[in-house]
C-alpha cells in the first residue's frame, strides 16, 4: 500500500470515528398534555442520523422544568412536578441495520394544585 493510500485510509477512518461520535445538546419542548388533567409531556425528538453508533443526548433539566412549569402556569397552576417514579422514556426507532436510527425522549411532569 502506497503512503497516499495509507493516509486517505487514515482521513477517512478518523472521519469516521468522529461522525459516529456526535452528542447534542437539545432543548425539551412540549408535546402533549392535558389541562383538566393537569399534566404536561415534554419531548426531544432526534432526527435520523448517518453512522455506526447512536447520537449521545445531552439536556438541561432546569431547562426541562422551567419548561413543564411555563405550560402549567399558562393552565392556571402554579407549576409543575417531574412524575418520580417516571424516568426519562427513550424509544428507538430502528431502520436498516441501525438498531437506533433516531429516537424520542419523553419526561412526565404534574401540574401542581390549583391555587
Amino acid at each position: 500500500m502506497g503512503m497516499k493510500a495509507r493516509i486517505t485510509l487514515l482521513i477517512a477512518l478518523a472521519t469516521a470515528a468522529v461522525a459516529c461520535t456526535r452528542s447534542e445538546a437539545l432543548q425539551w419542548a412540549v408535546v402533549g398534555g392535558s389541562k383538566s388533567d393537569g399534566n404536561v409531556v415534554l419531548g426531544i425528538d432526534v432526527p435520523a442520523r448517518v453512522g455506526f453508533t447512536e447520537t449521545h443526548v445531552q439536556w438541561d433539566e432546569s431547562q426541562a422544568n422551567a419548561e413543564a412549569d411555563k405550560r402549567c402556569r399558562a393552565y392556571g397552576y402554579p407549576g409543575a412536578e417531574r412524575f418520580d417514579k417516571l424516568p426519562v422514556q427513550v424509544t428507538c426507532h430502528a431502520q436498516g441495520i441501525s438498531p437506533c436510527w433516531s429516537k424520542t425522549y419523553r419526561l412526565n411532569y404534574q401540574c401542581n394544585d390549583k391555587r
